[in-house]
């Protein structure tokens, strides 16, 4: 968000998309899987 403050929305999508890309793609290299909380064993049952 600050970034589509200081200039352009398109600039601010693109940076956060490859983020992103960055992030899956060092997860698919890594075989991390993914988590949906930020804490572990935080299941609701």
């Amino acid at each position: 968000m600050r970034l589509a403050k200081r200039g352009s929305v398109k600039v601010a999508k693109v940076a956060l998309a490859r983020r992103l890309a960055v992030i899956m793609h060092r997860m698919w290299t890594d075989g991390t899987e993914f988590r949906w909380s930020a804490t572990p064993g935080s299941t609701a049952a």
